[in-house]
């Protein structure tokens, strides 16, 4: 027998003791005020923890990190006893219907799509090519792994792995939280058939991004030309209440936007963007909605927002809340 706690901790591969307490930091020093490091659990706790062989439940600062790390979970279901492997798939109660809240109420009944970025090579890109005469089945490859540097490889169209690593967090939790129907969708097929609430991946390199800043009077974000004139990440993030926000090597920006295309016509259908600079801006932003979307919720309420998140360069999972500029009520 053992807890629920340790069941969700198994699906994060989190199956040691030290790798427990890294996970543990990180969410404590996100809380308001944080907890400083070195007080998760020692070894004999972590594993009474695990076994439920306990009296009472954890002290409050213990019950905090692990409703920060389990969002929708709270401590009495953590330490339930797991009768079976799928003990922790079963929704936490009320889960489902605060998802249906963030996610808005049209995607609660007709589903919500992820939408991916598709990439090609420019003119100038497929023109130097040819004139180098490299084969279209030569132009990628792969330096490390069972693929050859000779086997040929044809791919016309490209998929960022830093937005689908993003896109993946947040099915993750759609999967295992809500029982939302959930589609998945590139940016062009979107763009060309926009009926539905989405949750799209990528900055500059989705249209959906593009379509909103293009369509919309007063966006909640812009994006500028850096300040500084940084040649690694040479545009900057402006939000519009006159913060900006640039990333550089060591801290990349991503941010997560939620808006309403059409109140009017569909005041209950939001709209997603998971966006960053940088190659963790996006994904961590993502991996920042996926565990943190009912602090949001709770924060926004219905109104639409923009949340800009600050992530360190050497993990999706440094991700934490540097702002967040809500639509005015008034």
């Amino acid at each position: 027998m053992a807890t629920v706690l340790k069941m969700l901790l198994a699906e994060r591969h989190l199956n040691s003791h030290p790798d427990f307490l890294a996970a543990y930091d990180m969410c404590a020093a996100q809380l308001d005020p944080p907890i400083p490091r070195g007080h998760g659990p020692a070894k004999a706790q972590y594993y009474q923890w695990l076994s439920g062989r306990m009296v009472g439940l954890p002290r409050y600062y213990h019950r905090r990190v692990l409703e920060k790390m389990f969002p929708g979970w709270t401590v009495e279901g953590l330490f339930q006893m797991a009768d079976s492997a799928s003990a922790a798939t079963r929704l936490p109660s009320g889960v489902d219907i605060q998802l249906q809240a963030f996610l808005g109420a049209e995607a609660a009944t007709r589903g919500t799509t992820l939408v991916y970025p598709t990439l090609e090579l420019t003119g100038p890109s497929v023109e130097a090519l040819r004139e180098a005469e490299i084969p279209r089945q030569r132009r990628f490859g792969s330096t490390a792994g069972v693929l050859t540097p000779h086997r040929r490889i044809d791919f016309p169209i490209m998929l960022p792995e830093n937005d689908i690593r993003g896109l993946l967090y947040v099915f993750s939790l759609l999967q295992r939280y809500t029982s939302i129907p959930t589609y998945v969708q590139s940016d062009r097929e979107m763009v060309a058939h926009f009926d539905r609430p989405y949750i799209s991946f990528g900055l500059t390199g989705n249209d959906c991004t593009r379509r909103y800043l293009d369509s919309v009077e007063c966006p909640l974000f812009s994006i500028r030309d850096s300040h500084a004139g940084n040649s690694l990440y040479p545009e900057r993030l402006d939000l519009s209440d006159g913060s900006s926000y640039e990333s550089s090597r060591d801290r990349n920006i991503g941010i997560i936007v939620r808006v309403r295309p059409s109140p009017d016509l569909y005041p209950g259908r939001y709209c997603i963007y998971c966006a960053g600079l940088g190659p963790r801006g996006t994904p961590g932003a993502s991996w920042y909605l996926a565990n943190n979307w009912s602090l949001l919720q709770r924060r926004a309420g219905d109104r639409e927002f923009v949340a800009v998140i600050g992530v360190r360069g050497y993990s999706d999972q440094t991700a934490g809340l540097e702002h967040l500029l809500m639509e005015s009520t008034d």
